[in-house]
């Protein structure tokens, strides 16, 4: 009996001792770095006076101008949906005359923008902590090339993979933030690939400023971007459309001439007109190639 007490005394005890065979494993554990979201735009389309009289927008040059300032060339600020007074978007009055002048296709032209690929906006953002509340983060507005697939409501999919256009804008704003779910970005020199008349233009937008939610499924959603945009620039785009259809860069004179806000010069004529786009975006990837590239120009 004593020897039977023993052995099992013997085996429990060889139960509870650790094996010594067995090394613990001391190999570091691998850490999650921060995360890089990749959206490409599906909806994009003017951000228009609403029936109250408000408009979405940004305060572009930080100062509340009524009627008669010469600051703005004699333009009064418009208020946002939110009641934030100095809204600069004085292209959303002009949307109407768009459409009397002739040119009431442009919002549709910027949406087959997206449609017809060849050319896509891309947002990319970098450096995610936290898809939530992050303080840091980057936003780049990139270029992307390919012809997307659509749904049945003729929007892009989410999840496509695209290639990086050869000749992509790459344009950076280090001060952006994630608030509650909000990304916010800008000011900063915004350089947009839109495909308007059947020809490719790198639309550049001053000071501009981004907001928009961050959704669960990686994407962005109730999209805004806003801020100056080069009257010049305007006039080049319906030069070009000229050649085609010599109508359309007298329309644009005939809307945009005199309705700068922005940017005077030293006769009192306002350089830059604002302007707000309102814009979706859904969760998109580049091909391996492309970040192979990235990862070479980091080093």
């Amino acid at each position: 009996m004593r020897f039977l007490l023993a052995i099992l005394m013997s085996a429990l005890l060889a139960c509870g001792a650790p094996p010594e065979d067995v090394a613990a494993d001391s190999s570091p554990i691998e850490e999650i770095g921060p995360e890089t979201r990749l959206m490409v735009i599906q909806t994009l389309g003017f951000a228009k006076i609403q029936e109250d009289g408000t408009a979405p927008g940004f305060d572009v040059d930080g100062v509340v101008s009524e009627k008669g300032d010469p600051k703005t060339c004699g333009h009064k600020d418009l208020i946002s949906p939110e009641g934030t007074e100095g809204i600069d978007n004085q292209l959303a009055s002009l949307v109407p005359l768009l459409e009397l002048a002739g040119l009431g296709a442009a919002e549709g032209l910027l949406q087959s923008t997206i449609e017809d690929g060849g050319i896509l906006i891309m947002i990319e953002v970098d450096g995610i902590d936290d898809p939530y509340n992050d303080d840091e983060v980057s936003v780049m507005v990139r270029a992307g090339q390919g012809v997307p697939l659509l749904g049945t409501d003729g929007l892009v999919l989410s999840g496509q993979t695209f290639d990086l256009h050869a000749e992509s804008p790459d344009s950076q704003s280090e001060n952006a933030r994630i608030v509650d779910g909000v990304l916010l970005a800008g000011p900063f020199e915004a350089r947009l690939p839109l495909v308007v008349f059947g020809m490719t233009y790198e639309l550049t937008l001053y000071d501009a400023q981004i907001r928009a939610d961050v959704t669960d499924d990686g994407g962005l959603a109730n999209g805004l971007m806003g801020g100056g945009v080069s009257i010049s620039d305007l006039y080049a785009i319906g030069e070009t459309a000229a050649k085609d259809d010599a109508s359309v860069l007298s329309a644009i004179k005939l809307v945009v001439g005199g309705a700068g806000d922005l940017l005077p010069d030293d006769e009192g004529k306002c350089q830059r007109i604002s302007a707000a786009l309102e814009f979706g975006a859904v969760s998109a990837y580049f091909y391996p190639e492309k970040r192979e590239q990235d990862n070479q120009a980091d080093e």
